[in-house]
C-alpha cells in the first residue's frame, strides 16, 4: 500500500496562505514574530521536501540520490522546525524587568538548544538512511529519523517544563500556541505508531502553525503608525508653547506646578513707537512684519540656551536659566541680545524698514511654572521679571538696558555705560546701565 500525501499537501495549502496573509502587510517588530517568519518559510520547506520524499520513496531504485536528499533535506526541516519552536518559547519568558542572572540563564538555554539542533543535524548528514522492509510500506529512516524524534521528543519535555515554570508570566494566548505544538508531536506520534502509511505529520505541523498565527501580537501596523504621526505632531505642538522638559514633567505629572529659580536672567524687547508705525504703514503690513521678525528670532534661539517665554503684542519675552538652571546665564543672554540687534540690522536692510527696538535685561529670583487649567503657558512671575520689563520700558533704542543687579555681575566683562538716575515705577529711584558692544 502506498503512501498518502493528501495531509501533506492540506497543510501546505494551510501555510502557504498563512505566508501570504503574514507577509502581505507590515507586522509588529517583536522577537516572537521575528521567529515566526522563519517558521513559516521552515514549514513551507518541510512540507515540500516531505512530499517530495514520499513520492520519491515509492521510486527510490529510479531516484536513490534524489531520495537522499529529498529526505534528509526533510529532516535537517523538522529539526529547524522544532528548535526554532523551543526558541520561541522561550522567547516568550523574556519581560522588560529581567534579572540580569535569569537573562543569562535563557541566553544559555538558548545556545543548548542551538547546539542540541547543530549536533543532530550533524548525526543526520553522517548516517546512512535504512529503510524497513520495502520503501513502498515502510517509511523509516532509521537512525537519521530516530535522532529528530530523540531532538523533538526533548524538545517537548523542555518546552512543557517552561510552560510549567513560568506559567504565570506566559499569557494564555501564547501558552495555546505552545500547548497545541506538544499535543501536535504527541498525536503524531502515537497515530503514525500504529498507521505507518499515514503521514499527518504535515498536516499537524501546519496545524500549530496556524493557532500560532491567531495567538501572535499582530496589531494593525497602518493604525500605529497614524497614531504615532499623530502623537508626534501633537508633542511638536506641544513643544512649541512649552519647553520640553516641561512638556516631559507635565505629560508624567498631569497637573500644573511652580517653582523657585534664585538666578535666572529675563529680557524684554519691545519696538519702538510701534504703534505710529502701525498709522503709518497700516495694522497688516506691520503684523505681517512683526511675525517676520518674531520669527527669525524664534530661530536664532537654536543657537542660545535661551528660552522663549511668550509674546504680548509687540513685546517678546525671554529668559535663561530655566527650565533647566545652569550657571553664567546672565553671559549668555547678554550675548543673546546683541544677536538680537545684530538681526535687526540686517532685517532693515532686507526689507527696507527703519525699525527699531529697547532691551531690557534683569536677574534675579522667579518662580516659574504653569497655572490654570485651559490654555496654558510657561511663564515667570516675581519682581525680578518686572525689574525686567521696566529695563526695557525706560531703555534706549537699539541698546541693552541692564539692572543695577545684573550690571554687577557684569562689570567685570563688559563696559558700561552709567545712565542717570531714573523713577523706576514701583521699584524708586535707580541707576541704569547701557551695554557697550
Amino acid at each position: 500500500m502506498a503512501y498518502n500525501i493528501e495531509f501533506q499537501i492540506s497543510g501546505l495549502i494551510v501555510v502557504l496562505i498563512l505566508l501570504i496573509v503574514f507577509f502581505a502587510k507590515e507586522r509588529f517588530h517583536s522577537l516572537q514574530n521575528s521567529i515566526y517568519r522563519v517558521l513559516l518559510i521552515i514549514t513551507v520547506i518541510e512540507l515540500l521536501l516531505d512530499i517530495a520524499s514520499v513520492i520519491t520513496i515509492t521510486n527510490r531504485e529510479m531516484y536513490p540520490r534524489l531520495n537522499k536528499i529529498l529526505s534528509k533535506g526533510y529532516l535537517i526541516a523538522m529539526l529547524s522546525y522544532i528548535g526554532c519552536i523551543a526558541l520561541y518559547t522561550l522567547s516568550n519568558t523574556l519581560y522588560p524587568s529581567i534579572p540580569k542572572w535569569r537573562l543569562k540563564l535563557k541566553q544559555i538555554q538558548a545556545g543548548v538548544i542551538i547546539l542540541g539542533y547543530i549536533a543532530c543535524c550533524i548525526i543526520v548528514f553522517a548516517t546512512e538512511l535504512l529503510y524497513g522492509g520495502d520503501g513502498k510500506f515502510i517509511y523509516s529512516y532509521g537512525p537519521a529519523s530516530d535522532t529528530v524524534y530523540m531532538y523533538s521528543t526533548i524538545s517537548v519535555v523542555y518546552v512543557i517544563a517552561v510552560l510549567l515554570i513560568n506559567i504565570k508570566n506566559i499569557p494564555p494566548m501564547k501558552q495555546l500556541s505552545i500547548y497545541s505544538f506538544c499535543i501536535m508531536e504527541g498525536i503524531v506520534a502515537i497515530v503514525q505508531m500504529f498507521n505507518k502509511e499515514l503521514l499527518i505529520i504535515g498536516f499537524g505541523t501546519a496545524a500549530a502553525m496556524m493557532i500560532m498565527y491567531f495567538t501572535l501580537e499582530n496589531p494593525d501596523m497602518k493604525m500605529i503608525k497614524a497614531l504615532n504621526n499623530a502623537n508626534q505632531k501633537n508633542r511638536e505642538l506641544l513643544l512649541n508653547i512649552l519647553p520640553e522638559s516641561v512638556a516631559d514633567r507635565l505629560k508624567d505629572s498631569e497637573s500644573t506646578f511652580t517653582e523657585k529659580f534664585q538666578d535666572v536672567t529675563i529680557m524684554f524687547l519691545d519696538l519702538v513707537n510701534f504703534s505710529k508705525l502701525s498709522n503709518e504703514i497700516g495694522a497688516q503690513k506691520i503684523v505681517f512684519l512683526l511675525n517676520k521678525f518674531f520669527s527669525q528670532i524664534d530661530d536664532l534661539l537654536s543657537f542660545f540656551k535661551v528660552e522663549k517665554i511668550k509674546t504680548m503684542g509687540d513685546c517678546y519675552m525671554a529668559a535663561a536659566g530655566i527650565p533647566d538652571y545652569y550657571d553664567d546665564n546672565q553671559e549668555e543672554m547678554v550675548k543673546f541680545a546683541f544677536a538680537v540687534l545684530k538681526l535687526l540690522d540686517g532685517f532693515n536692510k532686507r526689507n527696507g524698514t527703519n525699525i527699531q527696538v529697547r532691551i531690557g535685561l534683569n536677574t534675579g529670583p522667579v518662580v516659574a511654572g504653569i497655572i490654570g487649567k485651559k490654555k496654558f503657558i510657561y511663564d515667570l512671575w516675581g519682581e525680578a521679571v518686572n525689574l525686567a520689563s521696566r529695563m526695557e520700558s525706560y531703555g534706549v533704542p537699539d541698546r541693552i538696558n541692564v539692572s543695577p543687579y545684573l550690571a554687577k555681575k557684569l562689570e567685570s566683562t563688559h563696559t558700561l555705560e552709567k545712565q542717570p538716575v531714573v523713577d523706576i515705577k514701583g521699584f524708586g529711584d535707580m541707576e541704569t546701565y547701557l551695554i557697550c558692544k
